[in-house]
């Protein structure tokens, strides 16, 4: 005499709503990780109450030694402009740069800077801390 379950159990598991929540937070986090502007860990700041609504394009920090980072990668003030044209050749006509200037540099670094920007075109908003 074979005795029998009278309730079989469904073995089949359906994956499609753990797919469809992870390529959301897939999604989510692709967009909030390109919203983080990152900056170079030895610049202090100026401080200020203003905010800026533009959102840069990419990141120019120089510190208080004269090292420049473009997204975190250092170059120096000659191959700096090489740089910035390759980068943003693909941002239309004026695209916005933020500069990350040290509160005690020296200020012909940054008009160094804002020279390569006037001549190529590039909006320039100045990274400062909220006061």
């Amino acid at each position: 005499m074979a005795l029998e379950s009278r309730h079989k159990t469904n073995k089949n598991f359906a994956m499609s709503g753990m797919t469809d929540i992870v390529f959301l937070l897939l999604i989510f986090f692709m967009i909030t990780s390109t919203l983080i502007v990152p900056a170079a860990s030895n610049v202090e700041l100026p401080e200020s109450n203003n905010q800026t609504q533009s959102s840069p394009v990419l990141v120019v920090s120089i510190s208080n030694d004269k090292i420049i980072y473009v997204d975190d990668q250092i170059y120096s003030m000659g191959e700096l402009e090489g740089v910035l044209r390759k980068k943003l050749e693909n941002y239309g006509e004026a695209p916005t740069v933020r500069l990350n200037a040290d509160r005690n540099l020296n200020m012909a670094e940054v008009f160094a800077f804002l020279d390569i920007a006037r001549r190529n075109r590039y909006k320039v908003i100045l990274g400062t801390q909220p006061s």
